[in-house]
């Protein structure tokens, strides 16, 4: 029954339940929706991929998978068997094993790293940097030198340039198993994508690898980065999530964080520290086969603060330390920095003008909300990390509600619950923890809150970091 159910067309299933494909990627054997499960589903979100071949589905995000008949099932909550029975009798989709429906030959798998890094090296050598892109590489805080010495460059948006500089490598280079490579439909190899800054993921050698391009379309930040790949295209390559490397190899603490440029713009702003550097938190499949290739004695995990209020992450986040902690002999710790500051190269970068202004960013006052907010931490969620606590201060405020920002809870009946004790005329709640005006503890209450029409709410909240000078 497994393989019967395998053989229903996933595209079938998706568009019976109603999912907001991906039209330009129907064609491929890796087709894209928004997934119906993780709530991440907005316009342009496209992070569940369908492969048409094993008729499978799995998100890159929550990791929902399954198979055509399960995700069905789930989607209208019916058994697998009444879902095989819908797609089979009611929608038209029969199998018919005399005359099975002919296999898409497999996937182009990856050229050796030799091949990728000659042609990737080449082709970054007959690129440019825009004065844009160079401009918001100092603005992060990396110098000239170290601009030049990491290889950015701009990858044109026109066809024409692609399809000269594709030209001119294939005579040097074999593009078949290049990823981001491709034959279009005159004929010529051409370079897929779209316009924007390349980063290099280098390997501990300082290979070339892979390549991503951070998007200049700013109409969808959600979808900032993608890999340099030519996956479905003919004589097309996929790429893989490679983990990149950057600072000082021989270090023996790796500092662990998503993304190669936010990777070498900490390693920069911290001495060269050792940095590897996964594509998002999701994409880990060699992150264990590149740990273990260090003589590292400490794995320091430095995500994102979004950690606090996005459970996806949260939910990497143990997969990261688990897998970190299955490497004999080292110790693997979490990092946290002022929630006002998203990304470890954020605060690395304000933590060192703050220091040549002769102020230190780590010296946050404790106060009687530091103390109240451990205990509560302690209590409520003694597996999670407390040490974004003592990285800020807090301050006590009463706000609009309209804001602040908030998922729904979890718990309903809960969330009930304190309704009907504010409709009993008892709000005597304590306030509402929030990160950067995000709702982390309280949603409940917040839901009530809501519900009643609640114009203002008590909030504890991060007091924004001001540079002393600045203020």
């Amino acid at each position: 029954m497994g393989s019967l159910y395998r053989d229903l067309p996933i595209l079938d299933a998706a568009r019976r339940c109603g999912l907001v494909l991906n039209d330009r990627t129907l064609e491929r054997e890796e087709a894209e929706a928004s997934c119906p499960f993780c709530g991440d589903n907005g316009p342009g979100k496209y992070h569940l991929s369908l492969n048409t071949r094993k008729n499978v589905y799995r998100c890159n995000l929550c990791n929902a998978s399954g198979n055509s008949v399960s995700l069905y099932a789930r989607m209208e909550g019916v058994s697998n068997r009444q879902a095989f029975r819908a797609l089979t009798e009611e929608g038209g989709l029969y199998r018919f094993p005399e005359q099975p429906t002919p296999k898409k030959p497999p996937e182009r798998e990856p050229a050796s790293l030799a091949r990728r890094h000659d042609t990737y090296y080449d082709m970054l050598s007959h690129l440019e940097l825009s004065p844009k892109h160079r401009a918001d590489l100092l603005a992060r805080g990396l110098s000239e030198e170290r601009i030049a010495q990491n290889m950015y460059r701009t990858l044109p948006a026109g066809n024409g340039p692609r399809r000269f500089l594709a030209g001119m490598l294939a005579d040097f280079h074999d593009l078949d198993g290049i990823p981001g490579f491709y034959v279009d439909d005159r004929g010529f190899w051409n370079i897929s994508g779209s316009g924007g800054l390349l980063a290099p993921y280098y390997t501990r050698d300082g290979y070339i690898q892979g390549m991503q391009v951070r998007l200049d379309d700013e109409t969808k930040p959600e979808r900032k980065y993608r890999w340099l790949s030519s996956r479905g295209r003919n004589h097309g390559t996929k790429s893989r999530s490679w983990i990149h490397v950057t600072g000082n190899v021989r270090a023996k603490t790796a500092y662990l964080t998503e993304g190669a440029l936010k990777g070498d713009v900490a390693s920069y702003l911290d001495h060269d520290a050792l940095f590897l550097c996964f594509a998002g938190v999701n994409s880990i499949g060699l992150l264990k086969e590149t740990l273990s290739g260090f003589s590292l004695s400490e794995a320091v995990i430095a995500l994102d603060m979004d950690k606090l209020m996005n459970w996806r992450v949260q939910k990497a986040l143990v997969k990261i330390q688990e897998l970190a902690r299955g490497i004999p002999g080292i110790r693997v710790r979490l990092m946290n920095w002022n929630v006002g500051f998203k990304g470890v190269d954020d605060f690395y970068k304000a933590r060192n003008d703050a220091a040549r202004r002769g102020a230190n960013i780590l010296d946050m006052r404790s106060n009687f909300i530091t103390r109240s907010l451990d205990e509560l931490w302690k209590r409520e969620y003694p597996r999670q990390d407390r040490g974004f606590i003592h990285t800020c201060e807090w301050e006590e405020l009463t706000v609009p509600i309209s804001t602040l920002s908030c998922e729904a809870p979890e718990d309903l009946e809960k969330a009930e619950g304190y309704l009907r004790l504010l409709q009993e005329g008892q709000p005597a709640f304590s306030p509402l923890v929030c990160v950067n005006r995000t709702v982390i503890d309280g949603r409940c209450r917040f839901w009530a809150c809501q519900q009643l029409g609640y114009q203002e709410v008590t909030i504890y909240q991060n007091v924004p970091w001001v540079l002393p000078a600045a203020a």
